[in-house]
């Protein structure tokens, strides 16, 4: 009888788990949607030039748009195949989580939090930063032990972000006297501090660059603090929901890396369709095998890298010497240019 009972108990949790299984597939199949819709949906944030801006002819433009393009090629054959969600910081999860888009491709902090809690899964990071200050030049302070000194400072910081977290863990850890003033918008943060109605705004030091960059009548009028309070890695977050579909933009990630390190750019791809390297060869699917073990056409690596192109091309254009940002690398270098990125082997 035990035995039996055993058995029974087996069978019944074996059935609830496929059917789970089976629910969760069926309801979990990203590629097959935008096939169907022949369409990419991205998420993403108007966070300023060179990340993510609508341009006068109402385009998306910026080094996080130009992901977007990149997975669009990847998947579809076609850069152009992206329609663009626009969402604030505030309910960018819950639009995500919700089904309003495939992917958030935006200047969005990887946490442990985040991961766990809110059922997301990040895939590798696209851009390494860090939490700065960019105040007011009349405030007289250039950096945080100068601003201890002062009696009281306002900053201007946006409500769902780890932005508004860590400043409040660095109020209460070094006893800074800084009133917080808290936005629901990024806009809001963003005209309250050029209004001159705070002191000083904090985000992630290339959003203060852009902002300053792109709003300022004088650049000279604002302090951009040395001080980096945080480690913020950013990039594509997905559902929990469909692990061929994290994998298909984690591995588009790790393309953009591997063509740089290849020397392989959108101009130069034909130049390599002949070359004898093994991995040259698989990336852009003269070897086949990476496409079907994605679901993907065998040259998806290729057609992106072709029509949107390399790490490099992508930043330089958007955030580099091309761009009216002039940002160096730094840690979003090759590793062996001293930075952070690399892509695992591709085999």
């Amino acid at each position: 009888m035990t035995h039996f009972i055993f058995r029974r108990l087996v069978a019944v949790f074996l059935a609830a788990f496929l059917a789970a299984t089976a629910l969760q597939t069926a309801n979990a199949d990203t590629v097959s949607d935008i096939r169907e819709r022949g369409l990419l949906r991205c998420g993403v944030i108007n966070s300023g030039v060179g990340l993510s801006e609508l341009d006068d002819q109402g385009h998306w433009q910026g080094f996080f748009p130009e992901f977007c393009r990149f997975l669009a090629a990847a998947v579809l054959g076609n850069a152009k195949a992206v329609e663009f969600v626009e969402v604030s910081y505030v309910v960018r999860f819950d639009a995500l989580n919700s089904g309003a888009f495939d992917v958030l491709m935006a200047n969005t902090t990887w946490t442990m939090s985040r991961d766990t809690d809110l059922k997301l899964s990040f895939t590798h990071p696209l851009f390494y930063d860090g939490q700065g200050f960019l105040g007011h030049a009349s405030v007289g302070a250039g950096n945080l032990r100068e601003l201890a000194a002062l009696d009281r400072v306002t900053v201007c910081v946006s409500e769902g972000t780890t932005t508004i977290v860590n400043l409040r863990d660095l109020v209460t850890s070094q006893d800074l006297p800084i009133e917080i003033v808290s936005f629901q918008s990024i806009e809001g943060v963003y005209d309250s501090f050029f209004a001159r109605d705070c002191d000083l705004m904090t985000q992630d030091r290339v959003a203060l660059v852009s902002q300053r960059q792109n709003r300022a009548s004088d650049p000279d009028d604002f302090v951009l603090f040395p001080n980096v309070i945080s480690k913020e890695p950013l990039g594509p977050a997905v559902r929990q929901d469909d692990q061929g579909w994290f994998d298909i933009v984690q591995w588009c990630v790790f393309a953009t890396f591997a063509a740089e390190e290849m020397g392989i750019s959108a101009a130069t791809v034909d130049e390599f369709e002949t070359s004898s390297n093994p991995e040259i060869r698989r990336l852009l699917g003269i070897e086949p095998g990476l496409g079907k073990s994605l679901g993907l056409s065998e040259r998806w690596a290729n057609d992106a890298i072709r029509q949107v192109g390399s790490y490099a091309e992508i930043f330089e254009r958007t955030l580099g010497n091309e761009s009216s940002m002039m940002l160096d690398r730094g840690l979003n270098a090759l590793w062996r240019d001293g930075g952070l990125l690399y892509a695992p082997p591709l085999r």
